[in-house]
């Protein structure tokens, strides 16, 4: 894991949506069997600055269903957990690098070169592009790219 357990909790809302605990990624893996809690879900989604249709897109279900699901207060499957817990990495690793907001949402929306000209926010979607999103801004951090 490239991002503390404490970071993604923090991407995540903290405990105040999971309500327990959060000190190690096998607590992870049971918040992934449990499925994480729409509010958190949402919470991330603000942070990233992404649309109900950009954030259904990323976790792959409908829109439709997404804001059902925020209004019943439901809970996101495994494999949308999974999902919301990767980009809430991508998310905190973000800020670490840019240190500010304003800077990460301007790099999260610009073609990059070292993505072959995609915007990072295009990658979001998928396992593969989070990670080279991830790889990038690892390489940023340790200044491999300017």
């Amino acid at each position: 894991m490239q991002v503390s357990v404490e970071q993604i909790l923090a991407g995540l809302g903290g405990e105040r949506f999971i309500k327990r605990r959060i000190r190690h990624e096998f607590d992870l893996i049971e918040i992934v069997q449990e499925g994480l809690p729409m509010e958190s879900a949402a919470f991330l989604q603000t942070n990233f600055g992404l649309t109900n249709k950009e954030m259904s897109h990323i976790l792959a279900i409908s829109e439709s269903t997404y804001q059902r699901r925020i209004r019943k207060g439901a809970r996101l499957t495994q494999d949308e957990t999974e999902k919301a817990i990767s980009l809430a990495e991508v998310y905190e690793k973000g800020i670490e690098v840019f240190e500010n907001k304003a800077d990460w949402e301007y790099w999260l929306n610009s073609p990059i070169t070292a993505l072959q000209e995609k915007k990072p926010i295009e990658l979001l979607g998928s396992m593969i592009g989070r990670k080279q999103v991830l790889n990038v801004l690892n390489a940023l951090l340790h200044g491999l790219f300017s």
